[in-house]
């Protein structure tokens, strides 16, 4: 069988940190979110799974506006005129609540709706039989092992599959279901669909267990999204890929000014520079741009990074040449590291001889270096001989004549 595996879609989470972000790109960006349903039911369809999986947090809060319910609805009824199950579970930002749903599912979906696990048993059209178990959140955490409570695979089940939005126990936070690898694998399953880390994971190939990773990054933090996991099962073998669907991706570019002369330069050369790179990723983009080397330009350059007003001019125009597909959302003035320069030392260049045959004497250099050998990590390390002396002295020698300029002052 062939399944669309997808979680964390929060649907109804804003794109966070965006200031003073213009009207039509603030429509564009609740489209968004609409637009990325659409394109999941597109893969669906065009893959012809058997099975789409939602696991949970398909929403960022229990209680949805009636509009974002509409959006799911629509969806979901798309993928029941292609004849393709959903099943549906609730995470710890979507916890289950009857009653704040204004529709009806469609009766192509099924929904684990209680936090004890359950099994949802059907057939496939090529006359598998599958076995799916599953819970969802009715309160905003889970603190029990939920792993502890699925059942073990029976041997009438060709396939049996796992659905679980939660975190290991190894992690400081408890709240989400916490299990260990050891629990799920002890189950038999064919496949262990997982939901609540946003990052997308493949923890294990036998059996596969995938955290798909949110299909859509809402936050900076959301970066390398791999979107939806198309997984395919037997009874002996699983694969998956990933599909893309994200509408938006965020971006981390670094442009260097060091081929601008002058300050007339600099605008077309960032100009040109940006709108290549988004020609190349052909996908909408907000991005956070780095501007390095710019210590041979005016200070008027750096006072237009640091004031805000070179970044107003490229929002402006690259929204109107990529027809709002681009915004720079931050712009940062990379800190230029000082040239070092050595330190003079006014001294005899003989100085440097005579103390490093000062220390090339085995009872001075022992007493030197005494203080070391009291911790055992360093003495068990290194040995005290002859070629150890040499080899300390020789990268003192490079070391204090890279970081000093050591010569009498002229009579």
């Amino acid at each position: 069988m062939k399944l669309l595996h997808t979680a964390d879609l929060h649907m109804d989470r804003s794109f966070e940190g965006l200031t003073g972000i213009p009207t039509a790109l603030a429509k564009r960006l609740r489209e968004a979110n609409q637009q990325l349903l659409m394109n999941i039911v597109t893969v669906a369809i065009r893959e012809a799974v058997d099975l789409v999986i939602f696991a949970g947090d398909t929403f960022h809060q229990s209680q949805t506006s009636i509009s974002m319910q509409a959006q799911l609805m629509a969806a979901l009824e798309q993928l029941k005129q292609a004849e393709i199950p959903v099943i549906l579970t609730f995470g710890n930002h979507d916890y289950y609540k009857k009653d704040r749903y204004w529709f009806s599912f469609p009766d192509n979906v099924f929904l684990f709706e209680k936090e004890m696990v359950e099994t949802l048993y059907f057939e496939t059209k090529a006359g598998e039989q599958v076995a799916v178990s599953g819970f969802s959140y009715e309160h905003p955490w889970i603190d029990e092992n939920k792993a502890l409570e699925f059942p073990i695979k029976q041997a009438e089940s060709d396939i049996h599959i796992g659905i679980y939005h939660g975190d290991t126990s190894r992690k400081a936070q408890q709240n989400y279901a916490p299990f260990t690898w050891k629990d799920l694998k002890a189950t038999g399953y064919n496949y262990w669909a997982l939901g609540h880390i946003h990052q997308p994971q493949i923890v294990s190939e036998q059996p596969l267990i995938v955290y798909p990773g949110t299909p859509q990054g809402h936050t900076k933090k959301e970066q390398s999204l791999q979107g939806v996991a198309v997984v395919t099962l037997s009874q002996n073998q699983a694969t998956v890929q990933f599909e893309k669907v994200a509408e938006i991706d965020w971006t981390n570019e670094e442009v260097s000014l060091a081929q601008c002369r002058d300050t007339q330069s600099v605008l077309s050369y960032l100009e040109t520079s940006l709108l290549t790179k988004w020609h190349a990723h052909q996908q909408q983009q907000l991005m956070a741009l780095t501007l390095k080397e710019t210590q041979h330009l005016d200070v008027t350059v750096v006072q237009a990074i640091v004031n805000g007003e070179l970044l107003s001019y490229l929002q402006q125009q690259l929204l109107q040449k990529t027809q709002g597909d681009f915004f720079v959302y931050r712009l940062i003035l990379q800190a230029e590291e000082p040239t070092k320069e050595p330190i003079y030392l006014a001294a005899s260049p003989n100085l440097l001889t005579a103390l490093e045959k000062t220390y090339l004497d085995p009872v001075i250099f022992e007493d030197t270096t005494k203080e070391l050998l009291r911790y055992s990590e360093f003495a068990g390390i290194f040995s005290m001989d002859e070629q150890w002396r040499l080899e300390s002295l020789r990268l003192a020698h490079e070391q204090i004549n890279e970081d000093f300029t050591i010569q009498e002052d002229p009579l």
